[in-house]
């Protein structure tokens, strides 16, 4: 039976988030600097986790390389395009 509030995914992002802060030190010690500007936790809301980084581009990451759900990652190709391992991909498509 699925987890209608989440539980198992966020479980799962957080175990993903915890052993990447375990096995990388410096990570955590620059999570940690960027974190310690903030005296109390009610200095953390929405607006001001938003301002941070690292911070951010961890969680991101984290999600992009171990997404704790079996959907895909909805990404569009650059107005540009890109080419991948010799083939070139045009812009506006979609990788799902």
């Amino acid at each position: 039976m699925a987890d209608t509030l989440g539980g198992d995914t966020t479980a799962t992002a957080l175990t993903w988030m915890s052993y990447h802060l375990t096995k990388d030190h410096n990570l955590a010690s620059e999570l940690y600097k960027e974190l310690s500007a903030y005296k109390t936790i009610d200095d953390l809301n929405a607006s001001e986790l938003e301002k941070l980084p690292l911070l951010n581009a961890f969680i991101y990451e984290s999600l992009r390389i171990y997404p704790p759900a079996p959907i895909p990652a909805g990404r569009i190709c650059p107005p540009e395009g890109v080419t991948i391992r010799g083939c070139f991909i045009p812009g506006g498509v979609p990788n799902l």
